[in-house]
């Protein structure tokens, strides 16, 4: 068994893979959407009692502000062997490592996420001797192994953009109300209008220059390589699309040789800013999966779909996604289907959230 199940978490993320056997299985979990998605998913949680790994990929809202109910409950919903999540410290300290001047932020020491894994007395960044979690910059970077035989590759971020994010740390939590004294019930966002596209013309979309995200928190983004039974899943949480290909260069792949994925949750939702056609040039991949809402931001773009069709006009594709939405529903025409060779895949009626067989 080696599954990813991407959970009902609105715009955001709330992930968990699976994999071992029926009778005996391991899980981690990797962010855990909004307040009231957390909610929501928290009896399911409490079912796995214990998890491998607990990943808090960076502190956008809507991956992180599940956490602050979480932490507020009297006993933890599961009990992981270690949690991955780049505090402020780990910041501090990825700066020192590239010699850069640091500012003193003391109202985000004691941020609420931190003082929830310190009273659940859950262990933090073991994996990585208790310091940062960084690619290629820290000599812990390799391969790791988790129970159960899941094999993970660390691939964003480094310290370049651990450092980055220092000065905006104050401003993003506060966005996220965890700091000590905002209040555990944020307002609801202002949805986003929805839109659809009356036409695709899908090699126009595809041809739109790209531009990199440069939004500093989501350059934080913890996004790996997950291998089990010889299959391969790339969890590319908001991470910018450079920093993933630099990494797997560093690891030897390249247009000539490229890597063989199984399963790609594309970066950012769909984002056109953070899927680059010169990272889809390194994955032999044709299985993608997508997890969002569309209530803000218009996710996933159209530029990020047609991208992955140009791609590869060869093999038959796969697009899954979490939620049937506008800009999720306008791939579900035959004719475009047809000629680019895809599917898109949704979950089941009455079903909350996707399970992917990776």
């Amino acid at each position: 068994m080696f599954t990813l199940t991407m959970h009902p978490a609105s715009e955001g993320d709330c992930l968990q893979l699976s994999w071992g056997t029926t009778w005996s299985p391991h899980h981690a979990i990797i962010d855990l959407g909004r307040t009231r998605d957390y909610k929501a998913l928290a009896p399911k949680l409490r079912e796995l009692r214990r998890v491998e790994l607990f990943v808090v990929s960076h502190i956008d809202a809507d991956h992180i502000e599940g956490a602050v109910p979480m932490v507020n409950e009297a006993s933890a919903p599961f009990i992981p062997a270690d949690v991955w999540y780049n505090g402020y410290h780990h910041l501090e300290a990825a700066g020192k490592r590239r010699a850069s001047k640091l500012h003193a932020l003391g109202s985000v020491q004691a941020e609420k996420l931190s003082n929830g894994i310190h009273k659940f007395d859950w262990p933090w960044n073991r994996a990585f001797g208790a310091s940062g979690i960084a690619s290629v910059d820290t000599p812990l970077a390799g391969p790791l192994l988790l129970e159960g035989g899941l094999k993970i590759t660390l691939l964003s971020p480094g310290d370049a953009e651990l450092a980055a994010l220092e000065p905006f740390w104050a401003r993003e939590l506060a966005k996220a109300n965890l700091r000590p004294f905002d209040p555990d019930n944020p307002k609801p966002d202002a949805p986003v209008g929805l839109h659809t596209l009356s036409t695709l013309n899908v090699a126009a979309l595809a041809a739109q220059s790209f531009k990199p995200d440069r939004t500093e928190p989501n350059g934080s983004s913890i996004a790996f390589l997950a291998e089990y039974g010889g299959r391969v899943a790339l969890l590319g949480a908001d991470a910018f699309p450079d920093v993933i290909e630099r990494s797997l260069r560093a690891l030897g792949y390249s247009e000539t040789k490229r890597l063989k994925v199984d399963l790609f949750k594309i970066c950012h939702h769909g984002s056109q800013r953070n899927t680059s056609p010169a990272l889809l040039k390194l994955l032999d991949c044709t299985r993608f999966a997508i997890s969002t809402d569309g209530s803000r931001h218009n996710h996933p773009d159209a530029p990020t779909i047609a991208r992955i069709l140009i791609n590869d006009t060869i093999r038959w594709k796969v697009l899954y996604f979490n939620f049937e939405q506008p800009n999720t529903n306008t791939w579900q025409r035959r004719e475009t289907e047809q000629e680019f060779g895809f599917a898109c895949v949704f979950p089941g009626k009455g079903d909350l959230g996707l399970t992917i067989d990776i």
